[in-house]
């Protein structure tokens, strides 16, 4: 590569293709991308930096580390991933990079550490209490003593909906404790009142403390035993009071936990006593919501992303005073478990579409098993659709979903079916 600017992506995650699409197509600064070898995308950066499919820390740190000390000039680094947000801290502050304060960016992998920073600055929350993962059957009822039942109990470092149980009542506590305890490498839990209402997220962009917020996001999601997210809009329809509301506890989110530069996150529950934060995070939302964003006439918060990780002046002021022209919406598909035998609809559906903005996309096969929908990871495909306004998007994206159906059936006794990749390693 030349000595032009270079921009290092450390692991992209699943549902970021714009991202790549349109920072491989900058001529202003040059892609280098740390991935699985095995993920089909890593073609598209001009420096490919392969990793063993276990990607251990150490072999993504030492590839990472090496790719940054060879760029000569102007050089930044970002993630999109929550496990990789401490990597990508080491580093910025290892090159003296811009970015958010380190301790920040490691500290917000805990989602205790952050609940304890909302309860110290008085961002509304629910009531929570912090668990050993390990603790006895007979020593849990007294670790959530003092909250009220429905609980959510989720593992303090996890993402993407993986691990997080709702225990109804006291006699649930061990199915939803035992539920969450595998998806946690520190040991630690998060037992949480459960907060009733509509669910959106607020993306922001932060500069020197300051916080432009760009959209707001409704979701459509599971409300069961699990939580699973099947389905985005932009701009969530929110009334005057409410949206200013949203917009002012996002941001006093933000400033808890000391996040001051950089593409943010936030998730919030709408509920009768106003919005509740559930998390915040650092880094640009998954699920094409920012691809929805966009389509919706809203900024390019990936190429945001790219210049503030740069170093490069972003105008705060425009984006606070930016309105929408249209709607986008995205809805998931999922199917009941079992050998996927038939995929019916989709050219029917992309018969449909209009092209250059919408999009019908299959994560899975026939021939892939698929397993029960217990995590963002579950899904199976996705749609996504425009329209003059929010509602007409929904309307669409929700007809077109309906119209592709998945025909699964078990297993036979001599078939041994491949299992469907994770929607990371997918190439859509």
């Amino acid at each position: 590569m030349d000595a032009k600017a270079l921009l290092l992506l450390v692991r992209v995650g699943c549902l970021r293709e714009q991202a790549l699409t349109s920072w491989a197509a900058r001529t202003d600064f040059g892609l280098a991308m740390a991935e699985s070898a095995t993920a089909a995308y890593l073609r598209l950066a001009d420096q490919q930096i392969p990793l063993s499919p276990e990607r251990p820390a150490d072999e993504v740190y030492e590839a990472c580390r090496a790719a940054l000390a060879a760029a000569p000039g102007e050089k930044g680094v970002i993630g999109f991933l929550d496990s990789t947000l401490p990597l990508v801290a080491r580093l910025a502050e290892e090159f003296g990079l811009p970015g958010c304060s380190p301790r920040t960016l490691r500290s917000l992998t805990d989602k205790t550490w952050a609940r304890a920073r909302f309860a110290e600055s008085g961002v509304p929350g629910p009531r929570f209490r912090v668990l050993d993962a390990q603790a006895a059957p007979a020593d849990r009822p007294a670790a959530v003593r003092g909250l009220s039942y429905p609980l959510i109990v989720k593992p303090a470092d996890s993402s993407a909906g993986r691990g997080v149980v709702r225990a109804a009542d006291a006699t649930e506590l061990d199915a939803a404790w035992d539920g969450a305890a595998p998806f946690t490498k520190t040991g630690c839990l998060l037992a949480e009142e459960e907060l009733i209402g509509e669910e959106i997220s607020v993306e922001t962009v932060t500069v020197a403390g300051r916080t432009a917020v760009v959209a707001c996001t409704e979701k459509s999601s599971t409300r069961g035993d699990v939580f699973v997210e099947l389905g985005q809009a932009v701009p969530a329809r929110l009334g005057g009071a409410l949206g200013g509301q949203v917009r002012e506890i996002a941001a006093a989110a933000l400033k808890a936990v000391g996040y001051d530069h950089g593409v943010a996150h936030t998730e919030m529950i709408l509920t009768a006593d106003g919005p509740r934060i559930i998390e915040v995070n650092p880094r640009p939302a998954g699920d094409c919501i920012l691809d929805l964003v966009r389509l919706a006439g809203g900024a390019d918060v990936y190429g945001i992303a790219a210049d503030l990780a740069l170093g490069r002046p972003v105008d705060l002021d425009a984006l606070d005073q930016a309105v929408f022209t249209g709607g986008a919406a995205i809805r998931f598909l999922t199917a009941e478990p079992g050998v996927v035998r038939r995929v019916d609809g989709v050219a029917e559906v992309s018969a449909q579409l209009d092209h250059a903005r919408e999009r019908v996309v299959l994560l899975t096969r026939p021939g892939d098993v698929v397993e029960p929908v217990t995590s963002n990871l579950h899904r199976l495909g996705y749609v996504v659709a425009v329209g003059d306004d929010t509602a007409r998007a929904v309307e669409r994206a929700d007809r077109l979903a309906a119209l592709i159906s998945f025909s699964t059936s078990p297993a036979g006794p001599d078939e041994s079916p491949a299992r469907r990749l994770p929607s990371s390693e997918c190439w859509t």
